[in-house]
């Protein structure tokens, strides 16, 4: 009987994934701290994308999910060299909440302002704080998927 392989983890953090939230809780506190003291704000634009709304494929560059998918698809690719449970946990989270932020990104070109301004204020005050959902909810809670996937089994 052959000797089974032994899992090793693939998947660490996307660095576009990092920027991307860590840019998102920047911003955010930035926003709040402005808009409380009647103060100027700036919307957040994603380094990689000119302002152009009609150059639909310059838009998706800032969220690309390119690094997230190559790990998950190398962790279940081949069966003789598998990843772990965990990295087709940590790759999902972070295609997905790319996928997400290009939605928002995309929505809030076409959401009425008197809508958005109603729901903004406190979203933006809890995600400009390390311990706000950007950070701890999905940075930190993807470090620590990559941390345990990458903890040798216990036999």
């Amino acid at each position: 009987m052959a000797t089974p392989p032994v899992p090793q983890s693939k998947a660490d953090i996307d660095p576009n994934f990092e920027k991307r939230l860590r840019q998102i809780s920047k911003d955010a506190g930035a926003e709040y701290t402005n808009r409380k003291t009647g103060g100027q704000t700036t919307w957040m634009r994603p380094d990689g994308w000119d302002g152009d709304l009609n150059k639909i494929q310059e838009i998706e560059q800032p969220f690309m999910r390119t690094q997230a998918n190559d790990q998950g698809v190398a962790a279940i690719k081949d069966g003789t060299a598998p990843g772990v449970s965990g990295d087709v946990v940590v790759t999902s989270i972070m295609i997905d909440y790319l996928a997400c932020m290009e939605r928002a990104f995309r929505m809030r070109h076409t959401m009425r302002r008197p809508r958005a301004m109603a729901h903004m204020l406190t979203r933006k005050m809890a995600h400009g704080q390390e311990t706000g959902p950007v950070i701890q909810c999905a940075l930190e809670y993807a470090r620590n998927l990559v941390k345990a996937a990458k903890q040798k089994p216990k036999t």
